[in-house]
């Protein structure tokens, strides 16, 4: 499947449909970055109806996909984990939010740990919308204060408000 919209930005409404379904998971819990990635791919799974016995071979895609990509490594305090799994029809994005100090490692370029990380998973590199959505989100997180400013959402509503106004 080739992405007929490669080069143009991603309009206002589509972004705001795909930020109105992201599940927030505040307040990680695991210490690792495959505990986390498999902390939010939940989220992703229960809210988008995906059988639970892919998760652990999503996380295990995902993990290799990101630790095997530069161009997503983590820096400035965030990351990009993602990956690709045939069949998949629809854009799927998490994100999940390390609270009160807490961060891990996920090999920042710039050595930074990881407070804020949005995991990515669709059928291909080539999935419709999926690079677009990506340098929409890649050029909002970059605003000045945005990684702090996402660091304190405790809602979906609170994403949903942060994202949509960029």
């Amino acid at each position: 499947m080739n992405d007929t919209n490669e080069g143009i930005p991603m309009g206002d409404a589509e972004w705001k449909e795909i930020v109105k379904s992201i599940p927030v998971v505040c307040d990680i819990t695991e210490t690792t970055a495959v505990g986390s990635v498999r902390q939010v791919l939940k989220a992703v799974f229960e809210k988008n109806g995906v059988p639970m016995d892919k998760l652990d071979a999503m996380v295990s895609t995902v993990i290799a996909h990101t630790l095997g990509d530069i161009g997503f490594a983590a820096m400035h305090g965030f990351a990009i984990p993602h990956g690709y799994v045939s069949g998949l029809e629809k854009l799927l994005v998490g994100i999940g939010v390390f609270r009160h100090g807490h961060s891990i490692d996920f090999n920042a370029i710039d050595g930074s740990r990881t407070h804020i990380f949005f995991v990515i998973v669709c059928s291909s590199p080539n999935h419709p919308g999926y690079r677009q959505f990506l340098a929409r989100l890649c050029k909002c997180l970059i605003s000045d204060g945005m990684v702090s400013r996402l660091a304190s959402v405790s809602t979906r509503d609170d994403l949903e408000t942060l994202l949509s106004s960029h």
